[in-house]
């Protein structure tokens, strides 16, 4: 499963150590460090991307789902904190019960058997990114230990257990170190995350276009609406009509346009969620969204406005689309036997550009075109994610897949767009040969936090 979904280079390590308190966790590295026995963390092992299967054969895989503990839930400073274990499931169905005015940021799209700290430590998106911000702006602090046996406590908590108000610390901030860093520079034991207001308003608004650059214009004049339409539409993402094809068995579906056109799917689509405190508030948020696209259709950007027209969605399927968590990924494994997200953060209004040359890539490579998009941060950035659908039954299907993830990465650092958990044998050497100085720097930061060089080596162009 590891290589069919998670990453093309997963190995085995020679034990899984699962710990339940913070000072087990603390031996396991200070005993493994004396004697350089490779650790590798997860939090639960269920990444859609790169960041978690071992990479070296051996050592140990430190495995957290054990510490699934939800341990605070502020409703007043809006945070929660709890253990790397706690999966999105669990923390929903909790605060359904106990804090139904309030919401977990979990990741759309993500299983409610993923955990909720590992998305935040990936910097990954949430229900709410549109609106709020990736992940990253959401994490505000965290317990870590270190190799050494430290523990170290991010954000406003370094100060004698302060609470979790303030992520930058004092002074000088340690916590972006730990963001992004799969693993390398110590294991999370607690963390800490904002939650949101949950109204009874909501609902999606969908449009059909006929091309991605259509989707990103409109998207873009609706997504510099701030203070109002722009925060209310808390999770804004679209795609391509492959999208609903590969959801499907490869043998069991036409794979030809002209069939979807008839059952009304759009070649190209962008879904906003809305959320609202009142029936008012959602309505003019709706009219404003449908005055904007009519609008954009009479302007010089649009170029195919007969195509630019509300994808009317029948309420089963809005309300399956609100429904959280939910496993709207997991399909894509029934195309053929395996699938991965090839994930890039870009400037919005570049988000066209790279859905034609990348379909374009995964077309000559003869895999499915399928393309997903969303906003993050009301369309200050992009992240846009290639859904790569193969048999991972076939050797020479693990070699296309990195064929084609070399070509792309090549060209798409040349744009100056970013990875997001790059891919330790693909993404990361390209990225860092363009960065050595960046490189350097980060070395000497692990070689702080884990000297002897124990955690999940190989990850990050780091021994």
């Amino acid at each position: 499963m590891s290589k069919s979904v998670m990453g093309l280079e997963a190995s085995i390590p020679d034990c899984v150590v699962r710990p339940r308190y913070t000072e087990e966790v603390r031996k396991i590295l200070i005993w493994c460090s004396d004697r350089k026995i490779p650790v590798s963390p997860i939090s639960a092992g269920l990444s859609g991307g790169f960041a978690c299967p071992v990479t070296r054969p051996g050592g140990i895989i430190l495995d957290m789902s054990r510490m699934n503990r939800i341990i605070e839930i502020d409703e007043d400073n809006r945070y929660v904190i709890i253990e790397p274990g706690v999966t999105n499931g669990q923390l929903w169905s909790y605060m359904k019960k106990h804090h139904p005015k309030y919401i977990p940021p979990i990741a759309d799209g993500a299983p409610p058997a993923a955990t909720v700290l590992g998305d935040g430590i990936d910097r990954g998106f949430s229900l709410v990114t549109s609106s709020m911000g990736p992940q990253g702006e959401i994490f505000m602090g965290a317990e870590v230990v270190v190799p050494a046996g430290d523990i170290l406590n991010y954000g406003s908590m370094a100060l004698n257990g302060a609470k979790p108000f303030y992520r930058w610390g004092l002074g000088p901030e340690l916590f972006s170190t730990l963001m992004g860093s799969q693993g390398t520079m110590g294991v999370v034991t607690k963390g800490v995350v904002k939650i949101f207001p949950h109204p009874h308003y909501k609902t999606i608004k969908a449009y059909a276009m006929g091309n991605p650059t259509d989707m990103q214009n409109l998207t873009l004049e609706l997504g510099k609406l701030e203070f109002g339409i722009a925060h209310n539409t808390v999770m804004v993402q679209g795609g391509n009509w492959p999208l609903v094809m590969t959801r499907w068995p490869k043998d069991k579906v036409p794979h030809d346009y002209s069939f979807y056109k008839k059952i009304g799917v759009p070649e190209w689509w962008m879904n906003w969620e809305v959320w609202a405190q009142t029936q008012e508030e959602m309505d003019h948020v709706l009219k404003t969204i449908d005055e904007y696209a009519e609008k954009f259709k009479k302007s010089d950007k649009c170029l195919e406005p007969d195509k630019i027209k509300e994808w009317k969605l029948h309420p089963k399927q809005i309300e399956s689309r609100l429904r959280k968590p939910n496993k709207i990924a997991i399909p894509y494994s029934y195309w053929e036997a395996g699938f991965l997200f090839i994930t890039w953060y870009i400037p919005w209004n570049e988000s066209a550009k790279f859905a034609e040359y990348y379909n374009s890539v995964l077309k000559k490579y003869g895999f499915p075109e399928v393309m997903w998009i969303a906003s993050i941060e009301r369309c200050r950035q992009a992240i846009c994610m290639p859904i790569v659908c193969f048999d991972s039954s076939k050797p020479e299907d693990f070699q296309r897949v990195q064929d084609m993830n070399r070509e792309t990465t090549e060209y798409c650092l040349q744009k100056g767009w970013i990875n997001y958990r790059p891919d330790p044998y693909v993404h990361a050497p390209s990225t860092y040969s363009k960065a050595g100085i960046y490189l350097k720097y980060l070395r000497k930061v692990k070689e702080m936090f884990d000297p002897n060089y124990i955690l999940h080596p190989g990850r990050l162009m780091l021994p």
